[in-house]
């Protein structure tokens, strides 16, 4: 496999949850956006994401989905490096909640959260939607505000890193 094939693979594994080597085009846009809060800057780039969208429905192999990324590249996509932490903005969490709050009532409903759900699993391991809501929602009224919500994110974002650096003390 050659160098970029090797990120694909990797990318494509994060992508697909269900691990059963396909993913849906609106997978890829949604991945990819709540990981590069800039790739809508480069017009190429979102026009083709844009695209992809519309047909978000499609289900992808892994050989369609090095075909996509190979478009995306030579229109301006860059692979961004995995954030740590304390990396992570305040910009970072309102484009992931702006992507979550699919009816931008500024607010994230259960609905929204489950329709996000390999996002928010992927990202910061949130197993169950309807728990985490529960835990998180401080005024009981269904839904995270955008505080709550990065509230939620920062507490589980350090958790991770923790868990990262535990294992890396383990290794050594």
């Amino acid at each position: 496999m050659t160098k970029p094939q090797e990120y694909y693979k990797e990318l494509f594994t994060k992508i697909d949850l269900e691990d059963d080597g396909v993913i849906y085009l609106k997978e890829i846009v949604l991945y990819l956006r709540a990981m590069n809060e800039d790739i809508d800057t480069n017009l190429r780039v979102k026009v083709l994401l844009d695209q992809y969208d519309t047909n978000g429905e499609e289900e992808l192999m892994f050989a369609h989905f090095c075909e996509i990324m190979a478009e995306l590249e030579e229109a301006g996509w860059k692979k961004v490096a995995d954030k740590t932490a304390d990396q992570v903005t305040d910009v970072d969490i309102r484009s992931i909640f702006n992507l979550v709050d699919i009816d931008k009532s500024g607010t994230v409903s259960r609905t929204e959260a489950r329709m996000a759900t390999k996002l928010l699993q992927k990202r910061f391991g949130i197993k169950n939607i309807k728990d985490w809501m529960k835990e998180n929602d401080v005024d009981n009224d269904g839904r995270l505000s955008y505080s709550e919500f990065k509230k939620s994110l920062k507490q589980l974002l350090n958790i991770m890193e923790e868990e990262k650096e535990n294992e890396e003390a383990g290794d050594e």
